[in-house]
């Protein structure tokens, strides 16, 4: 293409002309010299650009569609999450102002609770579910602190916001899969990882250790144990998914989660949807001293469980018809043989 432009433009008579490299002389397309140039444009490597158009087409459905139970909004949805093993959600309702609100404490309880914070690389990271909050409440030192007060409250509410996204979601998947059969799930207790990203230049070079097969593998047990992981960014960001075909990455945004297939769901569909994991990163201005955050939750949603039982019992219904049509058959045989 770059040779295609320098000749058009050549014979427009534009502007843009390679210099030549003979003083006092116009470049000809005859001219060795100017071949040589042309040559060497041949050579100018291609850059990767910053958009989407090699992203493959992963589906981004309205929250609102799903559950007003609109079909070819949960059917992109399916084929997404049996494909890629993941899918979007936008219109979830959770705001960028909540979700920064929610972190107004978060510098003070990561210091706080140090034996549930870690870092990896230029990313604190800090564990969280209901019953591990629960046993830090009791501590002396926390159960009066207010700010551990608000920073769980705030917290409790994003979780149960997400939980109600994935059980929706879920239900949606469930209940339009036909009559294939399903495989019963644990019910994990709900968790969540609170991200603290952090400008790389501010930080000590200290490699992310989610680009070794170590933490690869350790993932992979994580995903085995959940049935869905919602993520979602207080700005915008970039979405790794991470495969063993390579890494696949997005740009997402705080008014769009991603959610993404855990292997509890995989063995609960016998394979149908195939399971998937991935992280957000975030490199925050060098000016932001607060640095971004991103949440990831991880849940196995009861109703995945119901839908078993649905399939595995027989309906009212489906007893009445049986018994009258033993009870015509009954009648026939009688008849027959009186």
């Amino acid at each position: 293409m770059a040779i295609a432009r320098i000749r058009s433009r050549l014979s427009t008579g534009g502007p843009a002309q390679p210099p030549s490299p003979m003083p006092n002389s116009r470049p000809t397309r005859n001219d060795p010299s100017f071949n040589n140039y042309v040559d060497k444009l041949k050579n100018i490597p291609e850059f990767d650009t910053t958009d989407d158009s090699n992203r493959p087409p992963i589906a981004e459905v309205e929250y609102k569609l799903i559950k007003a139970k609109d079909k070819n909004s949960i059917q992109q949805m399916m084929e997404s999450a049996a494909k890629f093993g993941m899918f979007r959600v936008s219109g979830h309702g959770i705001s960028p102002e909540e979700l920064n609100a929610a972190f107004t404490e978060a510098d003070f309880i990561f210091g706080l609770l140090a034996e549930r914070w870690s870092r990896d690389g230029d990313r604190e990271e800090f564990a969280w579910s209901r019953s591990a909050m629960a046993v830090a409440e009791r501590r002396r030192d926390v159960k009066n602190d207010e700010n551990f007060l608000k920073f769980r409250s705030k917290m409790d509410n994003i979780a149960n916001k997400l939980e109600a996204i994935a059980k929706d979601m879920a239900q949606a998947i469930g209940t339009n899969g036909g009559k294939q059969p399903r495989k019963k799930i644990k019910e994990n207790e709900t968790r969540m990882v609170l991200f603290k990203h952090n400008n790389s230049s501010l930080q000590p070079h200290t490699p992310r250790s989610s680009q070794t097969p170590r933490s690869l593998d350790g993932n992979r047990r994580d995903n085995a144990t959940f049935a869905l992981s919602i993520h979602i960014p207080t700005e915008q960001g970039e979405f790794r998914l991470i495969s063993e075909e390579g890494p696949v990455s997005f740009r997402t945004i705080p008014n769009t989660i991603v959610i993404t297939v855990g292997e509890q769901m995989e063995e609960w569909s016998y394979g149908e949807f195939r399971s998937a994991f991935g992280e957000i990163n975030i490199e925050p201005d060098i000016q932001d001293e607060k640095g971004a955050f991103s949440i990831e939750l991880k849940c196995s949603p009861s109703c995945l469980n119901d839908v078993v039982d649905k399939h595995d019992s027989i309906s009212i219904t489906d007893q009445i018809i049986f018994v009258v049509i033993v009870a015509i058959v009954y009648k026939l045989f009688s008849y027959m043989l009186s």
